[in-house]
């Protein structure tokens, strides 16, 4: 009974100890990482480089990447953006064949004019992406898609969308939609689902790595004002699958820069002007 109550605080005894070490070690490491992101802002500084962050991401060793399924677009699909459609050598038509739908790579457009839709009654700028919901769905790319800009040209509203998953953002990727009061006119862009069971993993070059390699290329001065982690679409020519790869999305004063995350180095893309956080608007005259 004396050895079993021993036991018994002996065990209480050992289970302080590992919660009073894991206390310690989180304790200690704030301010060593407190520590590193100060001499990081420092050397930069010196380069002309400035961290104007609220905080500086963790990015994990490695992360694993799903690769991207092309739609293949059937008649379940097809009926979303045409009524009654009928299909023949050519695509689909409706039945008294005033309205031709063609699909094509990265391109599904109507050659004549939209057919009359009940749901896109009534559009407007404020209800477009509200209307355009249940023919993604439909497509099966809804949840994976977020507008970026709607934009009213005459009579027709164009809302691009990108894509994301997990949070992260799909760079290189975009859906565009042109609406009318009659329908879809056009979409055209990627339109894919992730694989979240095939993919690839890849180690991760970590942030000191990338932000020391923009002293070396840079000339001029740059203000950091976000960092992200987020994909990076490689299509593949005439595949239904397409791969993906990590990149760093560092958003400065002078744009948006995209940078391979698996070296840290490697240029993708550069951007003139940051885009805006959410959906923005604008209004252009019809040519």
């Amino acid at each position: 009974m004396q050895w079993q109550r021993a036991k018994t605080i002996l065990i209480l005894v050992f289970f302080l100890i590992n919660v009073l070490l894991i206390s310690y070690l989180v304790i200690e490491r704030t301010p060593s990482d407190a520590q590193r992101i100060s001499d990081l802002t420092e050397v930069l500084s010196r380069n002309r480089i400035q961290l104007e962050m609220v905080a500086v991401p963790r990015i994990p060793d490695s992360v694993f990447v799903p690769e991207w399924n092309r739609v293949e677009l059937e008649l379940k699909q097809v009926e979303a953006l045409m009524d009654t459609p009928v299909a023949d050598e050519k695509g689909y038509t409706n039945p008294d064949k005033t309205c031709r739908l063609t699909l094509k790579e990265d391109q599904i457009f109507y050659e004549n004019q939209a057919p009359k839709g009940k749901n896109f009654r009534n559009v407007t700028a404020k209800n477009v992406h509200s209307k355009l919901k249940g023919v993604l769905k439909t497509l099966g790319v809804e949840a994976w898609v977020y507008p970026v800009s709607i934009t009213e040209v005459g009579e027709d509203f164009v809302v691009t969308y990108g894509y994301q998953v997990e949070k992260r953002k799909l760079n290189g990727s975009w859906l565009t939609v042109t609406v009318s009061q009659n329908g879809i006119k056009k979409m055209e862009g990627f339109l894919g689902i992730p694989d979240r069971k095939n993919g690839f993993s890849y180690r991760l070059s970590q942030l000191e790595t990338v932000l020391m390699s923009l002293v070396q290329t840079e000339e001029s001065p740059l203000t950091i004002t976000d960092i992200e982690l987020g994909y990076y679409l490689i299509p593949y020519t005439d595949a239904l699958v397409s791969q993906a790869i990590p990149v760093y999305e560092i958003e400065t004063s002078e744009g948006i820069l995209l940078l391979d995350a698996r070296d840290g180095v490697s240029y993708l893309e550069r951007k003139l002007s940051s885009q805006e956080k959410g959906a923005s608007y604008e209004k252009v005259s019809a040519n």
